[in-house]
């Protein structure tokens, strides 16, 4: 099966994220103030690497968004993370906001490198972390999934 991108720049995805919130069916407040956070840089290492014929490593997911730019972001809502798989450039920081009424967090499937507890992503709060190493980095949150159901997504750092 053919894989299917779609690319939009950053104000696009941003865009694009600010209008789903809205439509969301388990969003929470869209207009929490953002506190908290933090900031910390992914492992030098990507999780799984190769490709099936171009620049998409293998092990990514079939549904991405493809983000040009130095930053890209995510939503956590009550249940779902919007635009959970994306693909970003090396050197690429990606910040995950809670924009839901529930905590959160943002684990690694492999490794602690990188990620935010509940204590550091309650509503409203914030976190950010820079991909510098090409590879497929699948993450989730332990309260509203596991490592591979329920809430879950993916960066992809290629190119």
């Amino acid at each position: 099966m053919p894989r299917r991108r779609v690319r939009l720049p950053a104000a696009g995805l941003l865009l694009a994220l600010v209008i789903g919130t809205g439509l969301a069916a388990c969003g929470g407040d869209g207009g929490a103030s953002a506190t908290g956070g933090g900031t910390t840089e992914a492992p030098s290492g990507g999780l799984s690497s190769g490709g099936g014929g171009d620049d998409t490593p293998a092990g990514a997911p079939d549904d991405m968004v493809v983000v040009d730019g130095a930053t890209a972001t995510v939503n956590a809502l009550d249940n779902t993370f919007q635009a959970p798989d994306i693909q970003v450039k090396p050197g690429t920081t990606v910040t995950w906001t809670n924009k839901g009424r529930n905590d959160h967090d943002v684990l690694p499937v492999d490794g602690d490198a990188w990620g935010v507890d509940t204590t550091g992503f309650t509503p409203g709060a914030v976190y950010s972390t820079t991909f510098t190493t090409p590879g497929v980095y699948h993450y989730y949150c332990s309260i509203h999934g596991t490592t591979t159901a329920g809430m879950v997504g993916t960066v992809v750092v290629a190119g």
